[in-house]
């Protein structure tokens, strides 16, 4: 089977193979089954972090090497190639424009030229702008075509036309038609998004959690967790507080140490690690040396996927603050870890974290609030035990791994071609052609 996949993003968002795993998961399973994808993507993807914060200086790396995988990489220009600085709103203007309007025509004619010199089998469509890409292609290929969305933020614009309006390129992308929809169950309620701006979709939706590594991602024993910490340059009297994400606006990582100044009177040695990188970390370290607790407030910055695990079984306790969903990878993970959580409750969290069983579940993110369920777990190791205990089990019960994951995803994928194999040939048939 040879997929034809169209995508705005790079496999891995930050340096050295930092960020999600799923897409790289996703390219490499597929290769793994003896199909054949041809990628097509940017050189400097939508997700892309330079730490020089400005595109023109940041070199594309080159893609990965994954077995059964092919590049079609193009150039997207960009207003900040330019040698003159940005205000910030044209910044942002050009990154939104270039990837809602440009990245779609300019992918779907590099996946022209591969559609013409050789068999495809099926498009796939990866977020957002791969599913705008494929809109325009659809108009003359006729291909099986599968949608796939990392999650959604739409769910808090369903009830405004002029949020939806504001967010005009991701209604599109959902409202493609499309033979398979494959939503990543994070929480943000995609489900119920998809179900109202595209009806027809409902019946083909497969709405699942991303796979773990359940065997690698465990909780470290006392004598490993001791190790872990001088390692990674951590006291071994602190009490670890721990935030993994990229390091954007809406995972709200600044609440996390809004609420150290509430905390250390109460917990001297509470130490925050914020683990990833991201366009926030100037504002979130300006942050800290505002509030003085720069000095209780360490930055990991960018770290590969599997190293993550080092910090978790070093923590004492995971945070997740983020409006709109918490049940990201991260959150999966520190569950896997048997780590206690402290979580807002949004979107869909309430589904995994239920309050005193696998963690301690906010009605919001105020400091206050924040501050005191981390010193309340702080002051009771008992406690943090038992929901350390629960959240494990919660994940040994419910969580499913990566290669389960990804061999319902090929199955589907393959029942489809192959379906669409079958009714051609008997077009064919009818039509008296073979």
């Amino acid at each position: 089977m040879h997929v034809l996949m169209l995508c705005a993003l790079e496999v891995w968002a930050l340096p050295d193979g930092g960020g999600a795993p799923t897409l790289y998961r996703t390219l490499r399973a597929y290769g793994e089954w003896g199909h054949r994808v041809t990628f097509v993507a940017p050189t400097v993807g939508a997700n892309h972090f330079s730490p020089t914060g400005r595109p023109r200086n940041a070199r594309p790396a080159p893609p990965p090497d994954i077995p059964g995988v092919s590049f079609e990489r193009f150039h997207l220009p960009s207003l900040q190639e330019s040698r003159l600085p940005l205000p910030g709103l044209l910044a942002k203007a050009d990154q939104k424009l270039r990837f809602a309007l440009l990245f779609p025509f300019l992918a779907a004619r590099r996946a022209a030229r591969v559609l013409m010199r050789e068999p495809v089998d099926l498009l796939y469509a990866y977020e957002v702008h791969g599913a705008l890409a494929a809109r325009l292609l659809r108009r003359r290929w006729r291909l099986p075509t599968v949608a796939r969305f990392q999650g959604t933020v739409l769910y808090p614009a369903l009830s405004s036309p002029l949020a939806r309006w504001r967010k005009y390129e991701e209604v599109l992308a959902l409202r493609l038609p499309a033979n398979l929809y494959l939503m990543t169950n994070d929480g943000t309620r995609g489900d119920q998004v998809l179900a109202r701006l595209n009806p027809a979709a409902t019946e083909k939706l497969r709405f699942w959690r991303n796979g773990l590594d359940l065997e690698r991602l465990r909780p470290a024993g006392p004598e490993e967790r001791a190790e872990r910490r001088p390692a990674l340059g951590l006291p071994d009297d602190a009490f670890v507080l721990l935030t993994a994400s990229r390091l954007a606006a809406w995972k709200r990582v600044d609440r996390a140490i809004a609420a150290l100044p509430h905390i250390l009177p109460s917990l001297p040695n509470a130490l925050l690690l914020v683990v990833g990188d991201g366009e926030e970390r100037a504002n979130l370290e300006r942050q800290a040396r505002e509030l003085r607790v720069d000095a209780r407030v360490r930055f990991a910055g960018a770290v590969p996927q599997e190293d993550v695990l080092g910090y978790m079984q070093a923590a004492d306790l995971f945070l997740a603050l983020a409006d709109l969903s918490n049940v990201g990878n991260p959150l999966l993970e520190a569950m896997c870890c048997g780590l206690p959580i402290v979580t807002v409750d949004a979107g869909d969290t309430s589904d995994l974290i239920r309050e005193g069983e696998t963690g301690r579940l906010l009605a919001s993110g105020d400091a206050m609030a924040v501050a005191r369920a981390v010193i309340a777990l702080g002051e009771d190791s008992s406690e943090r035990c038992r929901l350390a205990a629960g959240a494990r089990r919660y994940a040994e019960e419910h969580f499913w791994t990566w290669e389960a994951r990804l061999q319902a995803e090929l199955e589907e994928v393959e029942r489809l071609v192959g379906e669409h194999v079958g009714a051609g040939e008997a077009r064919a048939v009818r039509s008296g052609t073979v």
